[in-house]
């Protein structure tokens, strides 16, 4: 195990994908750096902007983490989807060199942002109580190493260029083997085997699985389930991998409990403690009924207020079984003793069963209506995707906003940037906007931050 800072790794790792997106580029003909895209089909340009753009609002994430804010998560789909959207219209009509000065610019900007960060604002685990318990270097090699390279080998392939997006693959993982991070090695395996078995590589798939099982025994039972490997069911060595012993006895199959195991310990005579490990925001949305919330960036903290005699149960929404927050709460109660398991598919695996839940949908439905029409006042007042914003509501008789602003004023505040979310008379706002909430009038007044 590397025990040397982890700071200058990052560094040279968030370095050497720059280098190779500008490697990348210099390759495009004129034809090909001047082509429009489409929604559907990305010029290379295009690509290039997405990668800046995740880099961008990481560098903010970052600045306002140190600075104590609580900063966006980007885990609603729909949301991602509008930022791209928004970042792709916004450089439609911009030359390539354009784009390019500007990647340069933000590049340095996201450089500049993790070296003026301490080794532990960036390593621990449990210093923000937002992060789910996941230190910020994570998600920082995540939107500058991991995203621009499956960026670039997507647009290898779209070009036709097979050898140069398997030569990004191979250089990646050459790069991450040198820099010996902590608990990364299996994951990249694991994710350049599902590439190259999605792209006609069944060969060179099936050489990194075993080790990728082997180095991240949760990827097991995902690995399973996982529809990227059907290519590779059929080959007699994928199925031998599931009857070797030895990965056998590292699953984590035994430490689920099926939703329907669970419902029957309910309804009888002693009950589980149910624990929700997900955010504030995701807990008041909808829950398992009866289930507390004890947030993933805060569970370490609180653990010695958890009954050592009782049965526990955890979930997430288990995006990614192996690797859930609800399994690795579970695995840290296990650790002090507890009988824990997590539950299998999460939130939303009870929900579908239709067993009990409690939820705000009304008020979820207001949030994500407010989010919206925020957004929209943002794109109407000019603001660029990253600037930050006070928001002030000024509703008129008949509707009360604190009820939605109680449940739901983290989300709104993450998806719409706002570092303030005020409800009172509009006073000075560069920009105000009358509009319908649940069919009452609010005027929207947003200003930069």
């Amino acid at each position: 195990m590397n025990n040397n800072p982890l700071k200058p790794r990052i560094l040279e790792l968030l370095r050497f994908a720059h280098q190779q997106e500008q490697k990348l580029m210099g390759t495009l003909s004129e034809v090909e750096r001047y082509a429009p895209g489409t929604a559907d089909h990305w010029s290379a340009k295009d690509f290039l902007v997405n990668i800046t753009l995740w880099k961008e609002l990481q560098t903010h994430k970052l600045a306002a983490a140190v600075r104590g804010e609580t900063p966006p998560s980007w885990r609603d789909e729909q949301v991602v989807n509008q930022i791209n959207t928004r970042a792709l219209e916004k450089y439609r009509d911009a030359p390539c060199e354009d784009v390019q000065r500007e990647a340069e610019r933000i590049f340095e900007e996201f450089i500049a942002q993790v070296e003026s960060m301490s080794e532990e604002e960036l390593t621990d685990p449990g210093r923000y109580d937002w992060s789910d318990g996941e230190a910020l270097w994570h998600e920082t090699l995540g939107n500058g190493l991991w995203h621009p390279f499956s960026q670039m080998a997507a647009l290898s392939l779209q070009r036709g260029d097979r050898e140069a997006a398997g030569q990004l693959q191979e250089a990646l993982l050459e790069a991450v083997r040198r820099a010996d991070l902590p608990d990364t090695l299996g994951i990249i395996l694991y994710n350049q085997a599902c590439f190259y078995a999605t792209n006609g590589w069944p060969e060179k798939a099936l050489s990194l699985l075993p080790e990728a099982l082997q180095v991240r025994p949760t990827l097991v039972e995902w690995s399973r389930h996982d529809h990227v490997l059907d290519s590779l069911r059929a080959d007699p060595r994928f199925q031998a991998l599931y009857e070797d012993a030895a990965l056998q006895g590292s699953s984590t199959a035994n430490d689920l409990i099926g939703p329907q195991e669970l419902r029957d310990h309910l309804v009888a005579g002693v009950k589980p403690l149910v624990i929700d490990v997900r955010g504030a925001s995701e807990y008041t949305d909808g829950h398992v009924q009866g289930a507390v919330n004890i947030p993933m960036g805060q569970f370490s903290r609180k653990l010695t207020r958890i009954p050592r005699d009782q049965f526990v149960v955890t979930y997430c929404n288990m995006h990614h079984r192996g690797e859930s927050r609800g399994e690795r709460a579970a695995a840290l109660l296990r650790e002090q003793g507890c009988q824990a398991r997590a539950l299998d598919g999460g939130y939303p695996g009870w929900k579908e069963q239709g067993f009990p839940v409690e939820e705000a949908m009304e008020l979820e439905g207001q949030a994500r209506d407010l989010v919206r029409l925020i957004q929209d006042a943002r794109r109407m007042a000019g603001f660029g995707i990253t600037d930050r914003i006070r928001v002030t509501l000024q509703p008129r008789a008949g509707l009360d906003l604190e009820p939605v602003l109680a449940a739901h004023d983290n989300y709104i505040r993450s998806e719409t940037l706002a570092s303030a979310l005020i409800v009172g008379p509009i006073t000075g706002d560069d920009y105000t906007v009358e509009v319908e909430l649940d069919s009452r009038e609010v005027t929207i007044g947003v200003c930069r931050t």
